[in-house]
């Protein structure tokens, strides 16, 4: 009876926490060709992607992007505000490294922001829609993992509060000041993510000061690393935008880069996709299929 008891609460809490774990994965995401780029890549959790940018094509139309965690679906290419296709997980990888090679070895990426990105319209494989579906999971390159939780601290502290009435009061002032921080940043937050490619430079510093700035061959990074987002400027307009950022990344983590048997001399505007490690002569046919022949 007591072994029927016992497996019974097992099944019981297992069960709940599947349960617990269904409710909290996002419901899958349907873009149309009547898809808003920003609405929809900002209604990607945060878990669930990689990257986001925008970027000015040569001929002024905005190219979007946003790299997902997991799924057959790699990431999403937008032009003008529109859905335009995908990458595989394959591709969307490689996209990732090399660009974060040649940010690492300082020639910042977004330099050629309108070369990389020629090359990742032409590479995505045009889609007149996709749903994406979220596991809820993260990973280590996720910008959820990426960007600092404000409130991470705040809950450590309340709970190590302890009964010492001096230490209570310490605490919660000091709780009450992250919170008022806590809402600058989000108001902060809102106004940087209202700008967009084409802006002028001096908008974008009426938002805010950059807390780092990069001066580049042309033009110029300013970066918000509390915020973990980059605007690359040139011409006095803001060219592309990027979250999490490249240049913080490539000072403090650049191994967040890596990837196995990586051509890295192909991490080029043009030729990134020759850099995709090679598909192994064991894998499954489909595997195969979903993966491009070298362009050269």
């Amino acid at each position: 009876m007591r072994l029927f008891t016992t497996v019974s609460l097992l099944l019981l809490s297992t069960t709940a926490a599947m349960a617990d774990e269904v409710e909290s994965r996002p419901g899958p995401l349907k873009i149309t060709a009547q898809s808003d780029a920003r609405t929809v890549i900002r209604s990607i959790p945060e878990e669930a992607a990689t990257e986001r940018f925008e970027v000015l094509s040569v001929g002024g139309e905005t190219v979007s992007y946003v790299g997902l965690t997991d799924g057959p679906v790699g990431g999403v290419v937008f032009k003008g505000g529109k859905l335009h296709g995908t990458l595989t997980r394959a591709q969307a990888e490689t996209f990732y490294a090399c660009r974060g090679y040649a940010t690492a070895r300082h020639h910042y990426w977004a330099q050629e922001a309108a070369r990389w990105t020629e090359s990742l319209v032409k590479v995505a494989e045009p889609a007149p829609d996709v749903e994406l579906q979220f596991s809820g999971k993260s990973t280590m390159k996720s910008i959820k993992a990426v960007l600092e939780n404000p409130a991470i601290n705040q809950v450590k502290a309340l709970v190590e509060m302890g009964t010492n009435p001096l230490k209570v009061i310490k605490v919660l002032s000091k709780a009450r000041s992250e919170h008022r921080q806590r809402e600058h940043d989000e108001d902060m937050l809102e106004e940087l993510g209202k700008l967009v490619p084409g802006d002028s430079e001096k908008r974008l510093a009426d938002v805010l000061r950059p807390e780092d700035l990069t001066f580049l061959e042309r033009g110029l990074v300013m970066a918000y690393p509390k915020y973990s987002v980059e605007f690359m400027v040139d011409d006095n307009k803001i060219q592309a935008l990027q979250q999490p950022s490249f240049l913080q990344l490539a000072r403090v983590k650049p191994g967040m880069f890596y990837a196995p048997n990586t051509a890295w001399a192909n991490c080029t505007p043009e030729k990134w996709v020759d850099a995709m490690p090679p598909v192994p002569a064991s894998a499954p046919a489909s595997a195969l299929a979903s993966t491009p022949a070298p362009q050269g």
